[in-house]
């Protein structure tokens, strides 16, 4: 059955933490900017000389306005079910903007050469009866209904980039995710398989067997790439299949006689790359499953065909004797499955076949 996953891949998700962070707070600036400027010179509002100490106020505001909102509102106490620390915090808002254009309004009155249309407007919108407001519940409606026709647009940037925040957390976890199952099927290839290839080792040097040196040469290759050129997250296609034929030629060594093993690379192999240790796990449970029947007969074929920016492995194993049906639910395979999900969405497709005489896998990756 085809396996695919419909989730997209951001050109963002790499940046680091910091960055993001300057990134946003640097666009908030620009776009609340040409926001306020739009917003103070509109037809039916509009002053003679300069808007900026009015735009300074509002667009100073309104930043920390979505600074609390994305960094300790929205996600400690509203997203949490804390309904009293949120309204609490409302009105905590609504007080700290009454404070700030106060504030801000007289030292603009007190410094800046203000036009007289201006001056008035701070006067009477954010200075006179400052004092008496505070405790006036009919003000502080007044107030609200004015904060809120200019922190409106701050308050929906504020949820959209929060939800831009959890989006960032989620590929960052998923890409934890891809690191931590990389990292299970390398643990799955170092232990079991090591300790049966290197106890057929023992057996041949005590024997005398002149295929113990190949049998050492193909393990330092194996564990050389596994454990030193796989912490990328992609590797050269020739590499990968270079890492194949080493295991294939140590599962040769292991089943001489009771398992045939056919491998075929058709087309070119140049520059093209890939995860690494994507194919490996749909090959090497093959093998896996004969480990419950050491003496059945079976056999291997398995066949890589190269394009230029696709790569196709066909596999398929036949037995004269009735093997358990382990392939499809194998941990392993399930793991591989999941990376191609996460790392090639809508770029693969997989179909697989079981019974207890026969598996067939064909994996179509798009590089």
């Amino acid at each position: 059955m085809p396996e695919t996953a419909p989730s997209a891949d951001f050109g963002w998700k790499n940046l680091g933490s910091r960055t993001t962070t300057i990134l946003l707070q640097l666009l908030l600036w620009v776009v609340l900017g040409v926001f306020y400027f739009a917003w103070n010179n509109r037809p039916n509002f509009s002053f003679e000389g300069p808007v900026w100490p009015l735009v300074v106020l509002q667009m100073g505001f309104s930043v920390l306005l979505f600074n609390a909102l994305v960094y300790l509102i929205i996600p400690r106490w509203l997203l949490q079910g804390r309904t009293w620390q949120a309204l609490a915090a409302g009105v905590a808002v609504l007080y700290a903007f009454e404070l700030w254009m106060y504030v801000g309004s007289r030292l603009a009155q007190t410094y800046l050469p203000l036009s007289p249309v201006m001056h008035r407007v701070l006067q009477q919108f954010y200075v006179a009866g400052f004092w008496q407001g505070l405790l006036s519940p009919a003000e502080q409606i007044n107030t609200f209904f004015g904060m809120l026709a200019i922190v409106l647009f701050p308050v929906l940037i504020s949820f959209l980039a929060y939800a831009l925040v959890i989006d960032r957390r989620r590929l960052a976890l998923e890409r934890d995710h891809l690191h931590l199952e990389l990292g299970y099927l390398k643990s799955q290839i170092n232990p079991q398989f090591l300790f049966n290839t290197l106890g057929s080792l023992h057996t041949m040097t005590r024997t005398r067997d002149e295929r113990a040196g190949d049998v050492v040469l193909h393990l330092a290759d194996l564990m050389r790439y596994t454990l030193y050129e796989t912490d990328t997250e992609r590797v050269p296609l020739s590499r990968e299949l270079e890492f194949l034929e080493d295991y294939l030629a140590l599962e040769r060594l292991r089943h001489p006689e009771t398992v045939g093993i056919v491998h075929t690379v058709a087309g070119p192999v140049l520059k093209q790359t890939l995860a690494p240790l994507l194919l490996h796990p749909f090959l090497e449970r093959l093998f896996a499953s004969l480990d419950a029947a050491p003496n059945a007969v079976a056999n291997i074929r398995s066949e890589v065909v190269v394009s230029p920016d696709a790569v196709t492995l066909n596999l398929e194993r036949t037995s004269e004797v009735p093997l358990p049906l382990t392939y499809r639910s194998d941990a392993a395979i399930g793991a591989a499955l999941r990376r191609l999900a996460l790392q090639y969405p809508g770029l693969h497709t997989v179909h697989l076949t079981e019974t207890d005489r026969l598996v067939q896998v064909q994996l179509h990756l798009r590089l």
